[in-house]
């Protein structure tokens, strides 16, 4: 029972086998027994007893532990009734947790994803989310945009008064641009919902003619996708199962980045950009027969490995000593794959879990990060070409009224119905 009559409804008709029970301010265990409507002998139970406001809720908690009978335990539900208890609604528990300010939103859908776990991987990772391995980095990234906003405006108003410091606009647009950054990596990997949860997503980018299909080939030991020396063979992307030292993924080839002609074309470009942007690890393929793309046009940010293709027929420069850091591979002759599968795996392993965060924290909580990077993106580009404080100002605070939604600092009836009401009773 949680609420500010749970204690004296506990111990209302309870007799302690060491003498008088009553509520205290600190956490009590009481072994004696409870006198139930319904039954004439007394039943023999024990009493945890947490005051508020240490608990999971916030407020006074009670538990009543008995003999597992389900005649018995009826009897005490509706002797707990009686007295003025009511029956917790779906995730009750958790909402008062979150309306008492013991845990925020994202912590409160880890509570439905532990509940919910089908393996040890989404347990871990909605563990860890309970933990706050996401909202932390959120809550104190809102928490200095908010000092920053305190600033821009303390500049507006004052801007006569000598003790108010004019902000460094290159660094803060930089730092405006790194967290931004931060926010549509977390967005894309919380964006695509439709693979297997649990095999991550490689995709192969770079150039037209640069091996990407070949190594597709050899990484899957079996021809799955067409390969020719004509440029701008593949047109769609393929997709296929692939093992990794131990680690299953999803290997995905893609159409080669060049300026799209005709329609089919376009599409293919539509199609590579897609995949690319739902990539938990990018291959970032290059060949000495290759054309050199600049970075900017060869794959969005994220993570990636640095792919050297063809390294039968040429290598890159430096290539023995790996400082322009590449895995040089062959499909030919099979150089480097094993290297190349350890790297994935590597990449994959040493990513933080959030690919795995229960669905309703992904379903619910990409739209704001996006809008909130599309904020932060903005105040940078006004920062960088002169835009007044007033303007800045306002992008940031859109900011951080998105974040404040991530983590429930902004909510709605509505967003707590959706999140609750997928709950088991109580919880």
């Amino acid at each position: 029972m949680s609420g500010p009559r749970a204690l004296s409804i506990a111990l209302e008709d309870f007799l302690s086998d060491g003498g008088e029970a009553r509520p205290q301010r600190r956490a009590r265990i009481y072994v004696g027994s409870k006198r139930v409507l319904g039954l004439r002998p007394l039943l023999p139970v024990m009493l945890a007893l947490w005051p508020a406001p240490k608990t999971y809720t916030g407020q006074d908690v009670a538990e009543i532990h008995l003999v597992g009978a389900t005649p018995l335990l009826n009897l005490m539900l509706a002797h707990c009734l009686s007295r003025g208890a009511r029956q917790a609604e779906p995730g009750e528990f958790t909402l008062r947790a979150f309306l008492s300010g013991r845990i925020d939103l994202t912590r409160a859908e880890a509570v439905l994803g532990v509940i919910e776990a089908l393996n040890p991987a989404q347990l871990g990772a909605a563990l860890e989310q309970l933990a706050g391995g996401l909202s932390g980095p959120i809550v104190a990234l809102r928490d200095h945009l908010l000092d920053v906003v305190a600033h821009l405006e303390a500049n507006l108003d004052f801007t006569d008064e000598r003790d108010v410091d004019p902000l460094d606009r290159a660094d803060l647009a930089a730092e405006l641009d790194r967290s931004a950054s931060e926010l549509l990596a977390l967005f894309r990997r919380l964006s695509d919902r439709d693979r297997p949860e649990s095999q991550p997503r490689i995709v192969l980018v770079g150039p037209p003619n640069a091996g990407k299909s070949r190594l597709f080939n050899a990484l899957l030991g079996r021809d799955r996708a067409i390969v020719s020396p004509q440029v701008g063979t593949t047109r769609d992307y393929l997709s296929a199962l692939c093992e990794c030292d131990g680690l299953f993924v999803e290997l995905v080839d893609t159409a080669g980045t060049q300026a799209a002609g005709d329609p089919i074309a376009q599409k293919a470009q539509a199609l590579r950009a897609r995949q690319a942007a739902c990539a938990d690890l990018l291959l970032e393929c290059r060949s000495a027969d290759a054309a050199v793309l600049p970075a900017e046009e060869l794959a969005p940010e994220g993570p990636r490995l640095k792919v050297w293709t063809k390294g039968d027929q040429a290598l890159p420069d430096d290539a023995s000593s790996f400082s322009c850091g590449f895995v040089v591979t062959s499909a030919a002759t099979g150089m480097g794959l094993d290297v190349l599968r350890h790297s994935i795996a590597g990449a994959i392993r040493d990513q933080p879990s959030v690919g795995d965060l229960p669905a309703a924290t992904s379903a619910r909580c990409r739209g704001s990060l996006g809008m909130a990077e599309v904020a932060l993106r903005r105040a940078a580009q006004s920062l960088q070409s002169g835009g007044g404080d007033e303007l800045v100002a306002f992008d940031l605070r859109s900011a951080v009224d998105e974040l404040g939604k991530v983590v429930g600092a902004v909510v709605t009836d509505d967003i707590l119905d959706r999140i609750f009401r997928r709950f088991c009773i109580g919880k």
